[in-house]
Parts: C-alpha cells; structure tokens; sequence
C-alpha cells in the first residue's frame, strides 16, 4: 500500500514536471494565431523581421522569465536610497541585480529602438506582446513611458530636444539608455486632473527654462532619467486649458535635480517597478510644445501611447495565462482523465483563448491603423476613430486580462494561488494595475461620451465599423458571421443614439453599458476580418470557429443553453491548439 501511494505521488509530480517542460520555449513559434495577425498586419515586411521576432520571442520565454520570478520576489523589491554614504542627495532606486539584467534584455530586443522611424507601431507592439508573456516585470511600464516621449519629442520637441535625447531614448544598450517617466496625478487630482495645483514659474537665471513646484502623487519608473510632468504655468487658466507640459531631467550638471522621494509605493502589482510620492522643490524643466497645448498633446500623445502599450500589455499577460493552464490540463489529471477532458474545463480554456485573440485581433488592428496613418495612408476620420477605439479598446482589453487569468487560476486549482508554483499569482496582480492604469474604466467611458456628445466622434468609429463590416462582405464562409455582425452593428448604432438624445444624467449612466457593446462589436468585426485574411491566404487557423464561439460568449444574443452547436464549438477551438 505504502509503495502504491509512492508511485501515485511519483506519477503526480512527474505529470507537473512534464507541464513545465512542455511550456514553450519560443512564444512566436508557439502562437500561431499570433503569426497570422502580423503576416497580415506587416505582409512582406514580415520576413525581414522574423529573426528580431524569434529573438524576442525565444529570450521571453526562457531567460527573461527566470529574471522575472527572481526580481519580483518580496525579498527583492526595489528600494529607496535617498543620500549617499557621504551625505550627498541622490533619490537612488536600489535594484536586484536581476532586474538590470531583465532590462538589459528587454532594451536589447529592440523594442524602443524600432519607433526611430514612424509607421513601426505593429512591430514595437509585438515585442512588447513577447516581453508581457513575463506580466509587467519591472520594464513594461518604462517601455510605454519611453515610447511615450520619443512620439512626443518626434511630433513636438525642438530640433534641439530631438538632437539631444533621442539617440538615448532610442538606444538598445541598457547601461547607455535615456529612460522616461510621466508623472501627472496628484493626490488632490487623480482622474480630476484639472484639480492638478503643481505650478511652473520661469527661472530668472536660464532664459526659456521653468522651475517646477508641486507634490505629484503617483509616479511611476521612479528611477527615470527623464520626467515628463504636467504643470501650471504662472498666470495660466484654471482647468486642464491651462496645464503646460514639461520635461523634468533627473540630475542637472551631475546632480540631482530638485526633487524628493517621499517613499515607494507599496503596490498590489508591478511590484519590482518603482512607483512613488515625489515633491518637486523647483526642479528645474524645459517646455515640450506650446505650453497653451500641454493638455492635449498630454493625452494626444503620451497618455495615448500608454493605453495602446497597456492593451498589448494585456494581450500577453492572457497568453501567457493561457498556455499555462492548457498546458496543465492537458498534464494535470483528476478522477482518472486529464483535466481537459472534462466539458468544464475545456469550456473555461476555450473561453479564455477566443477572449486573448478577440484582444490581440483589436489592439494590433489599432496599431496597424497607426502605421497607416503615419504613413499618410488613412484618412483624417481613421484617425478620429482611433481615438474613441483606443479608449475602448484599453477599457476592455485590462477588464478581459484579469478575468482570463483569474480563470487560469481556477484550472490550476490550489495550485495556482501558490507564487512559486506558477506564474499565475503574479500575472493576477499586475493584471488588476492594468486595469487602473492609464485611465480607470468609468474615466475612459466618460471620456468617450464626452468625445461624443461634444466632438462627434462617435460618427466617424460608426464610419469605421461600417467600413469594418463592408470589407468582411463577399466572403462566402463569413455569410452568417456578417449577418450577425450587421445585426449588432444596428443595435449600436441605436444605442450610442438614444444616448445622446437623452439627458446628460442618463447617458452618464448608460455609458458603460453601451461601451461595452462597442468593444464586443469591434473585436467580432476584427476576428472575422482575420478569417477572411486567413481563407484568402488558405490558412486554417480555427478563426472561424473562435470568432462564432467569442460572440456566443461575449454577445449574449441568445442564450448558451439553447445552442446545441455550443460543446462542437467549444471542440474545435480546442482541436486548433494541437
């Protein structure tokens, strides 16, 4: 008896040490969804870019992943270390040494260095999608700060500021890198950023430059080499109208700049990042763009780029949670079968991967709707669209990721509340941050609705959908998909205006409801505009299938229990895997 139950636990850990062998080594090989997405996004740019992908892909899931547990360990969270061993000021981050060199992989792809030149967004997003398969990990976040700036002194700085911080924002050295942070909330302000108090006042010495005054209240990548900060010029209106934007240098001359580190947060997630409560003691800054502007390029630009790199961010963090827990069913096995034998199991798992591509299909459609557009290839509209789609897109995106990893979670069992069993615990946490980040969710439907009743902006993304689902028109496998797309269409289109015919008081509340209607519009037409890609191209990806089974799901057309074709669904997502 004694030696049948050895055997039994020897069969039980030999099942979970085969789950972790059979993880990938290679996230590009292993996603061939994702392979298609940018075969069609880059065509034949696709090829020469392979090799940087692969790289990419290859160092994520092996090298980068055990750097990541390491420095995400309590024990080896950042601190502060505000003066040196002489008393000097330094307002030092103290890393593990494995976050530096997580860093020095994560610059080394390439990620920041490809936005040298505009219309590389697909590109710079699916590195940053590899990089995320490992959560935030400490670099993510400065990543999307980074990509941030270099739009913002590409679109706006000086020839000066372009010459002199560039080459270091695009640098893949991680010991030679310029690095960027954007700090904007104060604990007065929050989401209400025109109760934003920081002031700028020109200083008397240097013509042209500002001394910054101010308590921000959440600042991110702490560690920075370069601040962009929001603040009100003396003089300046009251409101958002009134706030200049600036960018704040860490030391000035070989020492620190005017700033101290109150402390570092202690966050939920993002743990291994470094986020603090910063005072600004008249820090000296230079403007970026007209100062009157400083509020819309703020947003236009670098609050924009963050929530497109908080979606890819997302897109990772559900493949990742994916391939985990299919991975471990298919090892793990309860009452004689493996787990993902069981209708339950496979019903949550195909869930979870309709979900991730409905996620990967709209972001990296917005990010090839962004290389057009810098190419002068998309119209003025497409790029009124784009606005209200990225505001959706990261509202549904950060909401979708926290529940497709809480449901890999449950595959797992016990063993997926356990951090050092899998990396599932802390996909979660990062995940719950991604969904605050960058806008909480009622901000950004708030922002939509504004952007609707007062700009119009729903009329040209209505545009979009219209010219979504006329392109997916034709296709002969997609005729029941279209019908059901243009039935939806209709529903929306309703929706958004009976919002806008009624009282403020009532679209305010509606809002989010109607939002989320846009979004499961948007990734159906995306999905099915991919299958008819992949038809075209007589590649079988399962698309098909995924897309029928994401609106049954996410649509709530009809109820699942009076679809018989649902469990055939289910099968063939599920069948697309092997």
């Amino acid at each position: 008896m004694e030696e049948l139950q050895e055997d039994r636990n020897r069969q039980a850990r030999d099942a979970l040490a085969s789950w972790r062998r059979r993880m990938p080594v290679d996230y590009l090989l292993a996603d061939a969804n994702f392979q298609h997405v940018l075969k069609m996004h880059l065509g034949e740019d696709y090829l020469r870019h392979e090799s940087m992908l692969r790289r990419a892909a290859s160092l994520s899931a092996t090298r980068m992943d055990a750097l990541a547990r390491t420095s995400n360990r309590d024990e080896n969270l950042p601190r502060l270390s505000r003066y040196n061993g002489i008393g000097e000021r330094t307002e030092q981050i103290v890393f593990h040494p494995d976050y530096h060199e997580l860093g020095a992989c994560v610059w080394d792809t390439g990620v920041l260095a490809v936005l040298k030149e505009p219309g590389n967004e697909v590109l710079c997003g699916a590195l940053a999608y590899f990089i995320a398969h490992n959560g935030e990990a400490g670099h993510a976040c400065p990543v999307a700060c980074t990509a941030g700036l270099i739009k913002l002194l590409q679109q706006i700085g000086s020839n000066e500021q372009k010459q002199r911080y560039l080459p270091g924002l695009l640098q893949t050295d991680y010991a030679k890198r310029l690095h960027a942070a954007q700090f904007v909330t104060e604990v007065q302000g929050g989401s209400d950023v025109a109760q934003n108090s920081t002031v700028a006042v020109p200083d008397a010495r240097r013509k042209g430059l500002y001394r910054i005054t101010g308590e921000k209240w959440f600042c991110s990548v702490m560690d920075a080499s370069l601040f962009v900060v929001t603040a009100r010029p003396e003089g300046a209106p009251e409101g958002t109208q009134g706030l200049g934007l600036f960018l704040v240098p860490r030391e000035i001359d070989g020492k620190v700049n005017e700033f101290s580190i109150r402390r570092l947060k202690y966050k939920l997630g993002t743990r291994s990042m470094a986020s603090a409560e910063v005072d600004f003691n008249g820090a000296l800054a230079e403007p970026i763009g007209p100062l009157e502007s400083g509020f819309n390029n703020l947003m236009g630009i670098v609050i924009d780029t963050s929530r497109v790199h908080n979606a890819v961010a997302a897109c990772g963090l559900m493949r990742r949670a994916c391939l985990e827990a299919r991975t471990y069913a298919r090892h793990r096995t309860a009452f004689g079968s493996p787990l993902i034998q069981f209708p339950a199991v496979a019903h949550l798992l195909a869930r979870m991967d309709v979900t991730a591509c409905a996620a990967v299909s709209t972001t990296f459609r917005i990010l090839a709707l962004g290389d057009r557009l810098a190419a002068g290839a998309a119209t003025p509209d497409a790029g009124l669209a784009r606005r209200t789609w990225v505001n959706i897109n990261k509202y549904w995106t950060s909401m979708q990721c926290t529940r497709v990893i809480h449901d890999a979670i449950e595959v797992l069992g016990g063993n997926g509340a356990i951090e050092e069993f899998s990396v599932l615990p802390r996909l979660y946490r990062d995940a719950i941050v991604l969904e605050s980040w960058e806008g909480a969710h009622n901000t950004l439907c708030a922002q939509v609705l504004r952007d609707f009743a007062k700009r119009g902006l729903h009329r040209p993304w209505l545009k979009m959908m219209h010219e979504m689902l006329s392109e997916a028109e034709g296709f002969e496998a997609l005729d029941p998909h279209w019908r059901l797309a243009a039935h939806l269409l209709d529903e929306v289109e309703s929706r958004i205006g009976r919002l806008l015919s009624e009282k403020p008081e009532y679209a305010a509340l509606h809002i989010r409801g109607v939002v989320d209607r846009m979004c499961v519009l948007s990734a159906y037409l995306s999905l099915l505009l991919e299958y008819a890609w992949e038809s075209d191209q007589g590649v079988d990806s399962g698309k098909g299938p995924k897309a029928a089974l994401f609106l049954t799901l996410h649509a709530g057309l009809e109820d699942p229990m009076d679809q018989p074709e649902l469990p055939r669904r289910i099968q063939e997502v599920c069948a697309s895997w092997d």
